[in-house]
């Protein structure tokens, strides 16, 4: 098989029990995408069975601050998805110390909307800088499907 074309990868870190979270450390390759999405989507089926909506915004989350990783960093990243009682938290971690920035939106730029979107779709959006090792993004996803979504006046977009 050629290893030009093969996946990187992904590892299982063994450190959080795997009834409520899972933790995988991933190399700083694009390749890895769909890898990491396959793994949200089953922890999501397991600890939210049926919330469809649920798992789309997912989706987004994981794949914009994972492909900030690999486009903004040259070491490997983590993942964290956790299952608490009334959302779900998603961290990324990478070995650069230099916070995100978002990018004015422009007609002229095709990058700098992950972030934005990121924020809407999350109730909490945070930068740890990790002593020695790097960052975490930590976006703390909420579980829409106990009470009525909040209307869109009601749910401001959050920036860094």
């Amino acid at each position: 098989m050629n290893t030009a074309t093969q996946t990187p990868p992904i590892r299982p870190n063994r450190t959080r029990p795997a009834t409520d979270s899972v933790c995988l450390s991933f190399p700083n390759d694009a390749r890895c995408a769909a890898r990491l999405r396959s793994t949200t989507r089953a922890f999501l089926r397991r600890a939210r069975p049926g919330d469809r909506a649920l798992l789309a915004d997912a989706l987004l989350v994981v794949t914009e601050l994972t492909a900030n990783v690999v486009q903004h960093t040259d070491g490997p990243g983590r993942l964290t998805l956790t299952s608490h009682r009334h959302a779900i938290g998603i961290d990324v971690s990478d070995t650069s110390r230099t916070p995100p920035t978002v990018i004015p939106l422009s007609t002229e730029n095709l990058h700098g909307r992950g972030l934005l979107l990121v924020a809407a779709l999350t109730d909490s959006l945070t930068l740890t800088l990790d002593p020695g090792s790097g960052k975490t993004v930590h976006a703390l996803l909420p579980d829409r499907s106990a009470a009525p979504a909040p209307s869109p006046s009601a749910r401001p977009c959050r920036t860094w």
